[in-house]
């Protein structure tokens, strides 16, 4: 097997747009061009951290081995080489404040009667980030489907 491709910082930071997108999770740079279109928690989440370091926000979300067993090999680019790793590279991104929400922003609880009202001010209530997790499912989305259809048949009190 080849040892793997070293690469620069500077080298993954050109892979910064929609349409030539590496990250790097654990040292290893992989591109997401294709995938992060279909990631369940949106493409900004991922280009967010476009020809940047994700490894922290990542980890926050999904188990270490989800990369290797979603992706395959041809999408691992490389490692990072640690050597060419400035003070401003081990920076942290700048975080999306948190929406303040108001609780008379939210709706009645009496006017809440179905899992889908529930889903709906979670959406506006919750963190991007926290909503990315939960309203996200497996890649074919088999699941979601499934508890989608079951949730459909619950209803907290009639109209």
């Amino acid at each position: 097997m080849a040892e793997p491709k070293l690469l620069s910082i500077e080298e993954v930071a050109k892979h910064n747009t929609a349409k030539d997108l590496w990250i790097v999770v654990d040292g290893q740079v992989w591109d997401m061009t294709e995938f992060a279109p279909e990631h369940p928690g949106g493409i900004g989440s991922i280009l967010k951290y476009a020809g940047h370091d994700a490894s922290q926000s990542y980890h926050e979300v999904h188990s270490p081995s989800l990369l290797p067993r979603t992706l395959t090999t041809s999408k691992l680019m490389g490692t990072l080489d640690t050597s060419t790793i400035s003070d401003s590279w081990s920076k942290p991104l700048p975080q999306q404040n948190p929406k303040v929400q108001l609780q008379n922003e939210r709706p009645p609880l009496s006017t809440i009667i179905s899992t889908h009202d529930f889903e709906a001010v979670a959406e506006k209530t919750l963190t991007p980030k926290a909503w990315a997790f939960y309203s996200s499912a497996a890649t074919d989305l088999v699941t979601h489907r499934a508890n989608r259809s079951f949730f459909d048949r619950i209803w907290f009190r009639p109209r």
